[in-house]
C-alpha cells in the first residue's frame, strides 16, 4: 500500500515537471518570434484605398458665342457638356467647333479645323488650332452672304474670320478668370497676314499697306473680350429698323421680332407682315442719333429708347421721338416687339 503511494507521487511530479518545461519553451518561442520577428507579423486588417487614376467626367453649363442667322453679331448659346481628360478650356473650344444646336444661330468657321491644344497661364488662353483655320470662310453657308457681288467678297470674308475669332475669345472669356486668349495655328504665333489681306486691313486700319514689311510682320496679340460683337437690345432694334428702311429685309427683321407684338397681340406670320405694309407705310427715316438710351432690367427685359418719323401710304408724316422701344430675351437672343404703329397694320 506504501509502495503504490509513492508510485502515484512519483508519476504525478513527472507530470508537472514536463507539462512546465513545454509551457516554458512554448513562452520561450513566443516570445523569441515576437521578438525577432516583430516586422513580419501581418497587420489584421488593412483598408486600401483604391485610387483611380482616371478624372471621372464632369457635366458642366458653358455659353458659347455663335453668329446670329440673319445679323453681323454673335449670340449666346447655353449647353451642357461632359467633361472627361481635357481642361474647361479646351472643352469650350472643342463644343464651339462642333457647331450651333438651337435655332438662329449659324457656324462660321472655316471647314474641317481641329484643336490640337488648349493651355492656360493665370489669366491667358492659348489656343493652338490646325492650319485650317487660316482658311477660307464658306459664305455659301451663311444665310445673307450667298449672293455677295464677287468684288466685296474678300471684305465679307474678312468680316466673318473676326466674328469667328471673337465667338472664341467671348466664349472663353465667360470662364472664371479668363480675360483674353492667344491664337496659335500649328503650334507658332500667327501674324495678321496669315488670316488674309483683307482681314489684317480689317483689324489693322491704323497701319499704312505701303509699309509692306511692317504690315505683314505684325503678329497678332491676346484678343480681350470684344462686346461691341455681341447681340445687345439696341443692337436688335438698330438691325430691325435698318432692315425696315427702303425695301424690307424681311428675312433679317422677322427672326429678330419677339412673339408678342406691343399690344400683347401675337406676332402674325412673315408673310402677313410683308403683305400689310407696303399698303399702310411709305417709309421710315432714322435721325442722325437713332438710339437715345437703353435699359436693360433682371426680368429678362430691355428698353430701347429711339428717334425716327415713319411716312404713311396717306402722306401723313409722324415725327416718333423718345419712342420707347420693349425688348425681350427669347431663347437668349434679344427680340424687338412690334411698335404699336406696325401692330395696327393688322
Amino acid at each position: 500500500m506504501g509502495k503504490n503511494i509513492w508510485h502515484t507521487i512519483l508519476l504525478t511530479l513527472l507530470v508537472l515537471i514536463f507539462t512546465g518545461c513545454s509551457a516554458i519553451g512554448e513562452r520561450d518561442y513566443h516570445g523569441d518570434y515576437d521578438k525577432n520577428n516583430e516586422d513580419n507579423i501581418p497587420p489584421a486588417q488593412e483598408k486600401v484605398l483604391s485610387i483611380d487614376p482616371a478624372p471621372r467626367p464632369e457635366e458642366h453649363t458653358i455659353t458659347l458665342y455663335f453668329k446670329h442667322r440673319y445679323s453681323d453679331y454673335l449670340v449666346p448659346e447655353v449647353r451642357s457638356a461632359v467633361r472627361e481628360k481635357q481642361s474647361w478650356e479646351q472643352l469650350v473650344v472643342e463644343e464651339l467647333l462642333k457647331g450651333p444646336s438651337q435655332h438662329d444661330r449659324v457656324d462660321i468657321m472655316p471647314p474641317d479645323v481641329r484643336v490640337l491644344d488648349v493651355t492656360r497661364k493665370e489669366e491667358t488662353v492659348f489656343v493652338n488650332l490646325s492650319q485650317e483655320f487660316t482658311g477660307d470662310i464658306n459664305l455659301a453657308g451663311i444665310p445673307g452672304k450667298e449672293e455677295i457681288p464677287e468684288d466685296k467678297r474678300n471684305d465679307a470674308k474678312a468680316e466673318m474670320k473676326r466674328l469667328a475669332l471673337y465667338s472664341i475669345v467671348n466664349s472663353l472669356t465667360e470662364l472664371e478668370g479668363v480675360n483674353q486668349v492667344k491664337f496659335l495655328v500649328e503650334n507658332r504665333a500667327i501674324s495678321h497676314a496669315d488670316m488674309g489681306q483683307e482681314f489684317e486691313a480689317l483689324m489693322l486700319p491704323e497701319i499704312s499697306t505701303s509699309d509692306e514689311t511692317q504690315v505683314t510682320s505684325a503678329v497678332m496679340m491676346a484678343l480681350s473680350r470684344e462686346r461691341s460683337y455681341i447681340l445687345t437690345p439696341a443692337k436688335s432694334v438698330q438691325t430691325v429698323f435698318e432692315g425696315l428702311i427702303g425695301e424690307p429685309r424681311w428675312d433679317s427683321v422677322y427672326s429678330l421680332l419677339a412673339r408678342e407684338t406691343m399690344s400683347k397681340d401675337s406676332l402674325p406670320s412673315k408673310e402677313e407682315l410683308a403683305s400689310l405694309w407696303p399698303a399702310i407705310v411709305s417709309g421710315i427715316e432714322l435721325d442722325d442719333i437713332f438710339i437715345l438710351d437703353e435699359e436693360i432690367k433682371p426680368d429678362g427685359r430691355a428698353f430701347v429708347t429711339v428717334s425716327y418719323s415713319v411716312t404713311f401710304v396717306s402722306g401723313k408724316k409722324e415725327k416718333m421721338h423718345n419712342d420707347m422701344i420693349t425688348v425681350v430675351n427669347e431663347d437668349n437672343i434679344w427680340k424687338v416687339k412690334l411698335p404699336e404703329f406696325v401692330s395696327d397694320l393688322r
